[in-house]
């Protein structure tokens, strides 16, 4: 009997964690999304005003950001500085496989990436600043839709992850 209630409990505490691990993916999608933002309008300051090369920029750009979008910058400005054939698309591309993992990014925001990357350092500085403003009203359209997506499953997936896990212990019992 005590064997089974053990059980019980350890499948409602494995689905309360599944549960709040998606859960904390939505949540934590804006947040990163508001980062990658941050770090752009920088980085725009460094290319349009500072005139920096682009790897000082895109380190210096991730400087008031924690986490794995820190890490993606760091990442992009490491392969440039390395690699100096590479361009800066395929630096981000080798970043976004790396760091990816670890970034709640969806498709529109890799894509967004990716775009930058393309366009990056092969026009002048104010081309530069204009693709970079683009890009920045971009993410911040994805970011109010990624909040409005977080705010209508978090709940959910906490309660689901709950709710699935007792659902299966009285089954097994």
């Amino acid at each position: 009997m005590w064997l089974k209630l053990m059980g019980s409990a350890f499948v409602v505490a494995a689905g309360t964690c599944i549960g709040f691990t998606l859960a904390g993916r939505y949540a934590e999608r804006p947040q990163q999304i508001r980062q990658l933002i941050s770090c752009l309008t920088a980085l725009k300051s460094y290319v349009g005003y500072v005139s920096m090369p682009l790897p000082e920029a895109l380190v210096r750009s991730a400087h008031g950001v924690e986490g794995p979008v820190r890490e993606f910058m760091e990442h992009t400005a490491e392969t440039l500085k390395k690699s100096g054939w590479l361009s800066p698309r395929e630096a981000m591309a080798s970043a976004l496989q790396k760091v990816g993992p670890r970034l709640v990014f969806h498709r529109p925001e890799s894509e967004l990436c990716l775009l930058l990357g393309s366009n990056l350092g092969f026009t002048n500085r104010e081309e530069q600043q204009k693709y970079l403003t683009m890009v920045v009203d971009e993410l911040q359209k994805i970011e109010q839709d990624s909040i409005k997506l977080r705010d209508q499953n978090v709940k959910m997936y906490r309660y689901l992850g709950i709710c699935g896990g007792m659902m299966i212990a009285i089954l097994l019992v």
